[in-house]
């Protein structure tokens, strides 16, 4: 892999990139999605005078934005949406379920734990906007679920270096991520002729609806190592052409 970059846009790559220089890649790292902290927290702070059965979170940065201030008060029952998101509140001390691959709602809503809930009272740590489909199913099955938005995201300045940078593999993990990217770069026609590794059916769909008509590979896995295999199978697709 030692003659490809890889240019991977991802809220927290460092494992990623590890993993692919690894492999001999030179990762270049883009962020095209900057985390910043939301101005009323009053949801956040109303948890603590609630009495909860599951605290779910959707993302690490769901973590990183609320356990300062709810570590203590946290339900008896955590569950982590991705590998990633379990690995972080193990980072705090806390041991959450994680349900089966490809770490994604519906295979949250598949768990188990997830079947019987009928009057749980549940809430859902996440950024602004999203998904509706995990709240919606779980009140279908009887529980009262509340969102708590605990951070937004926004669209980062372009940096003057990515113009200088030949790029041969682009890893994007998000439908908003890939748009950014595309918004950032203004569109232009390199984006649109890389092969790209993203992490679900849904970004590729976006990906071809942005134009993009160079192989894209959806990882097996939604994780670093899913991601990682992608790769190696562009860059062995490369090699032979």
């Amino acid at each position: 892999m030692s003659e490809f970059l890889f240019l991977t846009f991802l809220s927290t790559p460092l494992h990623l990139c590890q993993l692919i220089a690894e492999k001999g890649g030179q990762p270049v790292r883009l962020p095209v999605i900057e985390i910043v902290e939301i101005d009323d927290k009053s949801a956040l702070l109303e948890c603590r005078k609630q009495s909860l059965d599951i605290a779910i979170f959707i993302s690490a940065n769901a973590v990183e934005k609320t356990l300062p201030t709810l570590q203590n008060h946290l339900p008896p029952q955590v569950i982590a949406v991705g590998k990633r998101t379990a690995q972080t509140l193990k980072a705090w001390g806390l041991t959450a379920l994680c349900p089966p691959p490809p770490f994604n709602s519906e295979a949250l809503l598949s768990m188990p734990q997830m079947q019987t809930v009928t009057g749980k009272k549940i809430v859902i740590f996440r950024g602004e906007g999203g998904r509706e489909l995990l709240a919606e199913t779980l009140r279908q099955r009887g529980a009262t679920v509340n969102y708590v938005q605990v951070y937004r995201r926004v669209q980062p300045p372009t940096p003057a270096w990515i113009a200088n940078t030949q790029i041969d593999i682009i890893i994007v993990t998000s439908q908003e991520g890939l748009r950014n990217l595309f918004a950032m770069l203004d569109g232009q026609s390199w984006l649109r002729h890389t092969p790209l590794v993203v992490m679900s059916t849904r970004i590729r769909a976006e990906a071809e609806r942005l134009g993009v008509d160079a192989p894209v590979f959806v990882a097996s896995v939604a994780s670093d190592e899913g991601l990682l295999e992608g790769v190696s199978k562009i860059n062995l697709g490369l090699q032979y052409f």
